[in-house]
């Protein structure tokens, strides 16, 4: 009779000690329903990427989608009942591909830690996210960023809100240049500019960056999410765990922390994820959220 890890794929044995090491934290596997009724994606739109979705007629006239996020079908089906609830799946998303112009299948893995989640839940979901990056078997990075740190800045230096859609698009892209010229449309001082410039285009191993951050802080607001990032990275001394804050997460959705993972020879994002209060209390539950995703066909190969 064959070993059984001469039978399966490199992929499925990977998926397989995925499992384990989420089983083995205290998550167990949800299987959410496939697809929603479409309305409920026109709800909340604000929380998806795209408004492209995949619909079909149910046989009751109901007009249905197929997903195009887990996590939104988790947050409307889940209550935590006021305890906490730690869960990982297994699932397909449907979402447009690069050119806009066809649907892709996403295999996804991932986890949700949702209810009462403080320091210790948050500290086990970043370090879980490492541990999933290094059964990859290859060089990697987790990268980790706050939402709060550069809206606290921008707070500081009264831009208007109309504005910093610009200043986040040129951050996230690393393009000083372009953030120069759109913090002068916004009416920022030299002065001002020079300072957005610096914090945004922190980045690099996490103990420097985060000091160099701290002493660029220039309210409470910014403070927190200096210290939320130490405490949750702490115990975590690798050199593959950086800080990065062009790391730009929705502030419908996200509300601290933000992930993201590489692999070297990887030209896209493998994990990505953050912590979602926001979306909880917009959708009406009570307490905290925080998870990632796993994006397989990158993290495995086809």
């Amino acid at each position: 009779m064959k070993n059984l890890l001469d039978i399966l794929s490199p992929g499925e044995i990977t998926v397989l000690r995925l499992r384990a090491l989420y089983e083995e934290r205290g998550y167990r596997r949800y299987h959410p329903s496939r697809f929603e009724e479409y309305r409920f994606y026109l709800e909340n739109q604000s929380f998806l990427k795209n408004e492209q979705l995949i619909t079909f007629n149910d046989l009751d006239g109901r007009l249905m989608a197929l997903k195009p996020d887990v996590t939104l079908s988790i947050v409307k089906n889940v209550n935590a009942g006021g305890g906490l609830k730690k869960l990982y799946y297994i699932e397909n998303v449907y979402r447009p591909n690069a050119t806009g112009r066809n649907f892709t299948e996403i295999r996804q893995m991932g986890l949700e830690c949702l209810g009462r989640v403080g320091r210790a839940e948050i500290s086990e979901v970043v370090r879980l996210a490492y541990e999933s990056l290094r059964l990859a078997e290859a060089p990697f990075r987790l990268a980790l960023s706050h939402v709060r740190y550069l809206s606290g800045l921008m707070r500081s230096l009264r831009v208007p809100p109309q504005h910093r859609p610009e200043l986040y698009e040129n951050i996230a892209a690393k393009n000083p240049h372009g953030l120069r010229e759109a913090a002068g449309r916004a009416g920022l001082s030299p002065e001002g500019t020079e300072l957005l410039e610096k914090a945004a285009m922190l980045s690099g191993p996490a103990s420097e960056t985060l000091e160099e951050a701290g002493r660029l802080c220039r309210n409470s607001e910014m403070e927190r999410a200096v210290e939320e990032l130490r405490r949750a990275i702490e115990g975590l001394d690798d050199p593959s765990v950086l800080i990065d804050f062009s790391i730009r997460g929705d502030e419908d959705y996200y509300s601290g922390l933000l992930l993201c993972g590489y692999l070297q020879g990887k030209s896209r994002v493998v994990l990505s994820g953050g912590e979602y209060d926001n979306m909880m209390k917009k959708m009406g539950q009570k307490g905290g959220a925080i998870g990632f995703a796993v994006y397989l066909d990158e993290f495995c190969g086809r």
